[in-house]
């Protein structure tokens, strides 16, 4: 009785364990911008949270919106002005509201900053559109701009307020 009992737990952990494998292999194979990822955890996650959820109060989820701006000319310019110059200020975002300090990743290399804006517009967010990847020429671009946080918080309700969000 004892042997039965104990091979039909090995057989459920082995089924276990084989799942948990399948799982993690999935999991690595969905995301399309690995790099954009491992800066996304190390930088961005701390107030943005794992995979982009946000944190009530601080800093946004990046789960919906910038899926919805990288399709146009404006909001792709405001994604890239955000990274390279930050941003603060009071931001609405699916009817909540977040007051904080975006910082300047500008730092940054061109191709790292283009690598994060891709990992949370094409792994985060489930609707992105027409998008294009974004380049490090589109963060060379960004950093061509005579701007500071504030202008770009303040463009940030312009390219809202032409996409309905």
């Amino acid at each position: 009785m004892i042997s039965l009992n104990a091979k039909r737990l090995a057989m459920a952990l082995t089924t276990c364990a084989a799942a948990a494998a399948s799982g993690a292999a999935f999991a690595q194979q969905s995301v399309h911008y690995p790099a954009g990822k491992s800066m996304f955890d190390a930088q961005c996650a701390v107030c943005h949270q794992a995979g982009g959820k946000g944190q009530d109060g601080l800093a946004p989820p990046l789960t919906d919106y910038p899926g919805k701006y990288a399709g146009t000319a404006a909001g792709r310019q405001q994604l890239t002005a955000t990274v390279v110059h930050g941003m603060f200020g009071e931001i609405k975002v699916n009817d909540k509201t977040f007051n904080f300090k975006m910082p300047s990743f500008a730092s940054a290399s061109d191709e790292d900053l283009a690598q994060v804006l891709n990992y949370v517009v094409f792994d985060l967010n489930a609707q992105h559109g027409s998008a294009k990847p974004f380049t490090a020429s589109d963060i060379k671009t960004a950093r061509g701009q005579a701007t500071d946080s504030s202008a770009v918080h303040a463009q940030r309700a312009v390219v809202t307020k032409s996409l309905g969000l």
